[in-house]
């Protein structure tokens, strides 16, 4: 069986509050969502299927997944998501002096995002090494 990227998105966008993505058209949207899924594939490194597998035509992965494989890919868009955040804010950043800076953004805002970013990853690798070490996988493997 397949896994449609659209059963994954869902996972991904009730992680996150950007009202900026409402003014997207569902196909920049979706355009959006399977880049930042697609970039999420190098970071599962240890997916018992073969996430490689996948068909852009029919926008799916070629094997089942299941409900953690899809958290942890939704988990690893979200890093992926706030890395082009963090990106936009160091641009304004370098293109402002410090104090226009300060006067037009959050002087926190890089740091919260960094943090997010930090925290976001963890818990996706904290969600992979459990995935990794979960009893019914081993198992199967020693079948």
């Amino acid at each position: 069986m397949a896994t449609p990227f659209n059963k994954i998105y869902p996972l991904f966008l009730s992680q996150i509050t950007d009202y900026s993505l409402e003014s997207f058209t569902n196909d920049q949207l979706e355009a959006n969502l399977q880049l930042w899924l697609l970039g999420a594939i190098g970071y599962f490194s240890n997916c018992s299927h073969d996430l490689t597998d996948f068909d852009l035509e029919l926008q799916q992965f070629n094997v089942e997944l299941n409900h953690i494989e899809k958290l942890i890919l939704s988990k690893f868009m979200l890093s992926i998501y706030l890395d082009t955040h963090l990106i936009k804010e160091d641009l304004l950043k370098q293109n402002l002096n410090s104090k226009e800076y300060r006067m037009y953004s959050n002087a926190n805002q890089i740091k919260a995002l960094i943090e997010m970013k930090n925290k976001v990853a963890g818990e996706a690798n904290v969600l992979m090494s459990r995935y990794s070490y979960n009893i019914h996988r081993i198992k199967e493997i020693l079948e």
